[in-house]
């Protein structure tokens, strides 16, 4: 273990690393991780490694919010929006950590995912005469907000379900601050119990399924795609088993459900989906896959 803090703790004292370290870094990550997983280590053992490092470590930085999860789960709404913004630290000496966070192709895919979905909003607000729009664990909305921004004029009604209240908070409040004041409706609700008697152009859920077991998984998708309406689509985001930062997220105790595509779409079967009208596409990174349902 010390030579493992011994590396980290050089990057420290330099304030971070720079490009060509990131790989270097990258595979320290992935090596960590490795003795971590065949019990050579512990995560006790890990959590003490960033606490030896400090700031960079703490909610100060990317890394830190991700590791520390300063609202009690993964990928709060907070950190998310952070990684849309490409957000850095105003301290110049964790500046370079941010950097080499914001690197990773899985903050990359995370911010082609919301460029995906305002593709898909495009689609609806052209090909719909009266488009609607549930967005499943909506968390900061900037998606919506980017979206509504580019296009003031749009005919989407959006509805945004969130279990979390201050994720909600913080996305009206982010929305308010638009030129003109869109009329969004919240519910504040966890999304396995949420019923509600709509029917959809498009429900959305971006980041939602990568924590889901299969169980959950299944009953979740089986219950959206009731909500979506005739002509309609339900598409989802799960990360792909290809996923190169992976070893740096679980360092930080940052744990997802990667699944393949067979998993996918034999999971989207046993929710009575028909296959015939499913697709999965990939980002352009090839780390999150994105499964669409079309309802006839």
């Amino acid at each position: 273990m010390e030579n493992q803090m011994n590396y980290i703790l050089s990057l420290t004292k330099q304030g971070g690393p720079d490009p060509e370290q990131y790989e270097e870094l990258n595979q320290w990550f992935h090596d960590l991780n490795t003795q971590v997983m065949a019990g050579a280590l512990t995560r006790e053992q890990t959590r003490e490694i960033w606490q030896r490092c400090g700031e960079p470590f703490s909610v100060k930085t990317m890394q830190g919010l991700a590791l520390n999860k300063p609202y009690g789960y993964p990928g709060d709404f907070e950190i998310i929006d952070k990684i849309y913004t490409k957000w850095h630290s105003p301290k110049p000496s964790l500046i370079k950590w941010d950097k080499f966070f914001h690197w990773q192709k899985a903050p990359i895919a995370v911010r082609n995912r919301k460029e995906y979905f305002k593709s898909l909003l495009t689609q609806i607000d052209e090909g719909h005469p009266d488009p609607s729009v549930l967005n499943v664990a909506s968390g900061p909305c900037r998606d919506i907000f980017e979206y509504i921004r580019q296009n003031p004029s749009t005919n989407i009604r959006f509805e945004c379900l969130d279990m979390d209240k201050r994720a909600i908070a913080y996305a009206k409040s982010l929305l308010q601050s638009l030129p003109t004041k869109p009329e969004i409706t919240f519910y504040c609700q966890n999304a396995f119990h949420f019923r509600i008697d709509k029917k959809y152009t498009l429900v959305w859920s971006s980041g939602l399924f990568d924590y889901l077991d299969e169980e959950q998984f299944t009953f979740l998708l089986r219950s959206l795609w009731e909500m979506v309406a005739p002509g309609g689509e339900l598409v989802i985001g799960n990360f792909s088993e290809f996923n190169p930062s992976r070893d740096y997220m679980e360092c930080g105790e940052w744990f997802l459900h990667h699944r393949t595509e067979s998993e996918i779409l034999k999971l989207t079967e046993q929710a009575g989906c028909d296959l015939n009208h499913a697709t999965i596409e990939r980002d352009p990174t090839g780390v999150i896959l994105l499964l669409s349902i079309r309802r006839p």
